[in-house]
């Protein structure tokens, strides 16, 4: 039986409405860099994209040549109208990881009360990489990465990639 891997590349892409504000200060991104490597894993690509399909889209082949193991798409998660993430993403999953969305609104819960319902945070399986699609908050971002994705994934790779 193989073993989880201890050390995963990363791909974070931040989806903003307000990207070219964001740009030159990118708090949230800069979080979840910086917890991913404290955690002792790298980051391969790193990128800011506007709240649209195409730029969606590319970002997502982006991480996918860049050999991410895990693709962490931060913002564009809530019910707005321009927030397009998980409808963009989530119809290319081959597998759904039902739990991270349930578990990632009842940690929020009981942070935010009442307004985690409005959380569209997802999972799933795209190739043999995983896609988080999670808050673009840093509050939230952070919350997802210490939570459940940092300690999740080793042994979801292993599982996605496991014969």
């Amino acid at each position: 039986m193989s073993t989880a891997p201890k050390t995963l590349n990363f791909a974070i892409v931040i989806v903003s409405t307000s990207r070219s504000r964001e740009a030159t200060k990118d708090v949230t991104g800069e979080l979840i860099r910086s917890e991913i490597e404290r955690s002792g894993h790298k980051v391969s690509l790193k990128k800011i994209v506007g709240d649209r399909r195409e730029e969606i889209l590319d970002a997502l082949k982006e991480c996918l040549v860049a050999d991410a193991d895990v693709a962490i798409f931060s913002g564009g998660t809530g019910l707005s109208k321009t927030d397009l993430t998980v409808e963009t993403l989530k119809p290319l999953f081959s597998r759904t990881i039902d739990g991270f969305g349930e578990i990632f609104r009842w940690l929020s819960y009981r942070e935010i009360g009442a307004s985690a319902i409005l959380s569209k945070a997802t999972a799933g399986v795209i190739g043999e990489t995983i896609i988080y699609c999670i808050p673009g908050s840093p509050e939230g971002a952070l919350l997802a990465l210490k939570s459940l994705i940092i300690p999740a994934s080793p042994h979801a790779i292993r599982e996605v990639r496991r014969e």
